[in-house]
Parts: C-alpha cells; structure tokens; sequence
C-alpha cells in the first residue's frame, strides 16, 4: 500500500472512530440525563412524601428523627428536639396562620437547605422541614458517576471504533490500491505495444502515400510501383504485424487483469523464453530505426523453456527493451542463456548509466527522474509523461515466475539489466 493510501485510510479511521465515539458520548449523555431527572424527581417526592406524613402529627415530640417539627397552637409555639437555628420560618406560620390553605418553600439556613412545608391542621399550624443536604449529595454523587461512565465509555469506545474501523476499511483500502494500480500499470504497459503500433501503422501509411502519389488517379495500391492491382507483399507483411501487435496488447491486456486479481489461479506452463525475445525485439525493429538504433539478439537455436505465462514475459521484456531503446545511444544487445538451472535473459544499452538518483530504488514504482518526453505535434498527441513504471513491473513480473532481476551500470559505459528465471523441467514442452 502506497504512502497516499494510508494516509487516507488513517484519516477515514479517524473520522470513523471520532463519528461513532460522538455518537456514543452523545447517547450516553441523553441516557445520564435522564437518569439524574428521574432520581432528582425521586428525591424530591420522597421528600415530600415524608413532608406530608410528618404535617399529621399533632405533637413536635413526636417528629421523626430526620424531620423537624413546629406546632403554632393560639399563640404558642412548640418544636421539636434539635430544631436548626433559622427554624421554623415564622413568616410561614404567620401566613398560614392567617389565612389558612399551605405554603411550602425551600429555605437555607446556616449553610444547609431545607425543604419546608407549612400546613393548617384544624386550629393548628404545623410546620415540617426535610434537610435536603444528603439527597443533594447522593445526586452529586450520581453526577460523578455518570460523567465516568461516560469518559470510560468514549475511551473504549474509541479504542474499539479504531479497531472496527481498521477493519471495516482496510478491504475497501486494498480494492482502492489495486484499481489504482491496475490503472497505472495498465496504463504503462499498454503505452509501449500502442506506441510500435502506432509506429507501424505510420510507416504503412507513409508507403501507402508515396505509392498512390506515384500512379496517378483511380490506378490503385500498387499502380505506383508497377505490380498490378494486387497488394504488394510489403503492404500484407505490415498489416500481418499490425493484426499481430494487436494480439499481443490482447495478451498483455488480459495478463494485467489476471495479476491484478487477488483471487487469481494462473495457469503456468512452459514457455520459450528465446521465441519471446525475438518476437519483441522484432516488433521494437521500427522504432529502433526511427531512432537510429541497432537492435541485436543473442539466443541459441533451440528452445529456452522457462515455466510462467507468455504474456506476461512479453511484458516484462518490452520493459526492458523500452527503457534499453529510450536509453541508448547506438545499440541495444539482447543475450538469452541457460546458466545452470536458470535462464539468463540480459538487456544491454551503450547509454549514460544509471542516474546516481535511482540507486537502490531502481526497481520502485514511481522512481522515474525523467522529464515528459516530447511527441511529433503532426502526430496530434502530447508529450509522454514518465512514471517509472516500466522496470517494477519488470521486477514484479520475475518474482512472480521464482526469478530475479539486477542492475549494473558505469557512468558512459550503458547500462545491463540481466534477468533470472527459473528453467522449466527437462522434457517440459515449451
């Protein structure tokens, strides 16, 4: 996975994990919120509850002992035992006193508050009062409890949307790096085939020009070169390459979309590896003499059998060779092998070397240090942009076959990409 994709995967599981423990801490909140109403609204109603049964008794004396009582009788006033400074609430007594009906009020004295509730019993005015410091404790108590649970609750809440994050996107993480790279490798291996076709179809056509502007009007293809109506060998051989071009980015096509499938059950079967060289290196002769370039293969007469899929060693030696034909100076050498019980696939160019800035990361994707290419604005296209795509999928290519592949370059001297790959079992069919 690509440093841009985990970063963006850590940024969706933060936003995830922030989104679910929000939603946590807020529905907790709404449940603590409730919770404490209702056991504000039970405190209250027992304390009025005992209010109530405590106005019916008749005798200060015989006030509970969590209740303080007073008992205004005509002008004499009787309280119980303990009764607080700032009780009862004479005001209270009086109101009532005169006018009848009840009164109740909260009322703080001496740093405690009391719920009172004053009442007229027949002739008397009786008056009770609830301190209301322990039920407002155990509600601060409460308060406490709920904002822990809550925290505790966003912390592992937290921690656990992390988690179920990770996993929720890391699937969809990896089906976003592969169609980004199924784009990118699709899109650079598909450049080179596009571009020798292109080559070839150019080159028809120009023959085709000069052989109409030679024969004058109505008088065919081959009028202009003297060989009757019928189409001349070069013009049959040019479109054999072209129907075989196509059929080669079919293959190339269809091998991206098989190595680009984590489910995928490749068939591996023999294949020559020296028939694939030279079918490139035949394909690249165009572009190579638009470019001046000398293209040579080394390869022994009978067949180089490795085991893997045709296409895909199609790939990886037009890697080669394109980055050998951007490279070189005058000639590229191509040399096939059997070594022991491999097979030795070597691309040499006689261009500057290596670039001091790709040491080490030669094989990385994206690890490209060359500019955009310029393209022939006759030809309506713009110019090619770089991306180092070209020797990774090389690489990727031959570790997926069991092989390997290496650098070795001198500044001036060229440079040799040499491949290794596993030989196919003696008697094995290429």
């Amino acid at each position: 996975m690509s440093r841009r994709d985990s970063s963006e995967l850590q940024r969706a599981t933060i936003r995830l994990s922030l989104q679910f423990t929000a939603f946590i801490v807020v529905l907790l909140s709404l449940v603590g919120v409730l919770v404490y109403s209702l056991a504000a609204a039970g405190s209250t109603a027992a304390a009025r509850e005992t209010l109530e049964d405590a106005v019916d008794l008749s005798n200060a004396r015989d006030a509970p002992l969590d209740v303080f009582l007073a008992v205004y009788d005509r002008g004499r006033l009787a309280v119980s035992r303990d009764m607080p400074a700032g009780l009862p609430v004479e005001d209270a007594l009086a109101e009532v006193s005169a006018g009848g009906g009840s009164r109740e009020e909260t009322v703080s004295v001496g740093g405690a508050t009391y719920q009172v509730l004053t009442v007229r019993r027949g002739n008397d005015v009786v008056q009770a009062a609830v301190d209301t410091r322990e039920s407002r404790n155990e509600l601060q108590r409460l308060v406490l409890v709920l904002v822990g649970t809550i925290l505790g609750a966003a912390v592992i809440a937290a921690a656990f949307s992390v988690l179920a994050a990770r996993a929720a996107i890391r699937p969809l993480a990896r089906a976003l790096a592969l169609q980004r790279r199924f784009v990118a490798d699709a899109s650079h291996e598909l450049r080179t085939p596009l571009t020798l076709l292109s080559t070839r179809a150019q080159l028809l056509r120009r023959r085709l020009d000069r052989g109409s502007s030679g024969g004058g009007s109505g008088a065919g293809i081959g009028a202009g070169t003297g060989t009757g109506p019928e189409p001349e060998k070069w013009l049959q051989d040019g479109l054999a390459e072209i129907v075989s071009d196509a059929g080669v980015l079919t293959g190339i096509l269809e091998d991206l979309l098989v190595s680009a499938d984590p489910r995928r059950n490749e068939t591996v079967e023999p294949v020559d590896l020296t028939a694939v060289v030279r079918d490139v290196a035949d394909s690249f002769e165009s572009m190579a003499g638009e470019r001046g370039l000398q293209l040579e293969v080394r390869a022994p007469q009978g067949p180089v059998a490795v085991r893997g899929v045709r296409a895909a060693f199609q790939r990886l030696v037009t890697s080669l060779l394109a980055n050998a034909v951007d490279y070189a100076g005058s000639a590229v050498r191509l040399t096939v092998e059997p070594v022991g019980r491999e097979a030795v696939l070597t691309v040499a160019d006689d261009g500057p070397g290596l670039p001091p800035e790709l040491e080490g990361r030669l094989f990385e994707r994206f690890s490209s240090v060359r500019a955009a290419s310029p393209v022939d604005p006759a030809e309506g296209a713009g110019p090619q942009r770089h991306y180092g795509l070209g020797l990774a999928l090389a690489a990727e290519i031959a570790a997926r076959f069991g092989g390997s592949i290496r650098a070795e370059s001198s500044p001036g001297a060229g440079t040799s990409l040499r491949v290794r790959l596993p030989l196919s079992a003696p008697g094995s069919q290429a």
